[in-house]
């Protein structure tokens, strides 16, 4: 058997249960074994399997660990060292979620280039003492961003720095289609599967959502029930990419 520990900080319950849900169906293909221990302040999710299984669990493990620096880590440390008083709240979360998923790419190659599967990770420690150029390239995103404030407060350089930002992010889906939903609306794949359900979707989450979908084209079919101005941000930030569709799919 193949053995290997995630330890991570026990105050950071969405991380571990992200850690848990993207491992857990893995495991069970590999007919592996996973469990969570609390120690206090760190928890372990131990996983273990098969050593023919190893390489592509660890193939697993380096997504995983790559989308909690590049996601979670990342988040954190824009909300602590962006100092920027934008009063418009779905304006400055649609700016930190666009720093957020903004070379991505690039964020990925380096946590890989430092990362060493062995049989043991702390997450915290990796983090800290490992991925200091990681550290370093996000600063200068926030140090360029808090530098030039005053000029944010304008609302057409704003939203063209945000624009910049989306137009500059991967595409990672081919189509999302914005639907009536529960007199409310959800967002949908190019099939009309559900992506993001109504429950607790306002304007901030939708247009945050969209830019870590980051989609090359968006169909909107519930245009009345949409304010104007999250309509005008869309449309803003996502251009020619945004489609109004006045037919409802069956």
């Amino acid at each position: 058997m193949w053995e290997f520990c995630i330890s991570i900080n026990t105050s950071h319950h969405q991380i571990i249960d992200f850690v848990l849900e993207k491992l857990d169906g893995e495991i069970k293909d590999c007919n592996g074994v996973i469990t969570c221990l609390n120690k206090g302040q760190c928890t372990d999710i131990l996983v273990a399997c098969n050593k023919f299984e190893k390489n592509r669990l660890i193939l697993t493990l380096q997504e995983i660990i790559s989308q909690v620096i590049c996601y979670f880590y990342k988040k954190s440390f824009l909300m602590q060292n962006l100092h920027i008083d934008i009063v418009d709240n779905v304006s400055r979360q649609a700016f930190i979620s666009a720093l957020l998923y903004f070379d991505n790419e690039t964020d990925s190659y380096i946590v890989n280039k430092y990362l060493e599967i062995g049989n043991k990770i702390n997450i915290e420690s990796f983090f800290n003492f490992r991925l200091q150029s990681l550290k370093q390239k996000w600063q200068e995103l926030v140090d360029i961003s808090n530098q030039n404030e005053i000029y944010l407060y304008k609302d057409d350089t704003f939203l063209e720095l945000i624009k910049f930002l989306v137009d500059n992010i991967e595409v990672k889906n081919d189509v999302v289609n914005i639907m009536p939903l529960d007199k409310s609306y959800g967002i949908f794949d190019s099939k009309f599967d559900i992506i993001e359900p109504s429950q607790d979707m306002d304007e901030e989450k939708l247009v945050t959502d969209l830019i870590a979908l980051s989609p090359k084209s968006i169909n909107i079919y519930c245009s009345e029930i949409l304010s104007n101005k999250i309509k005008t941000l869309i449309c803003k930030l996502f251009e020619k990419r945004v489609k109004f569709v006045k037919e409802t799919v069956n």
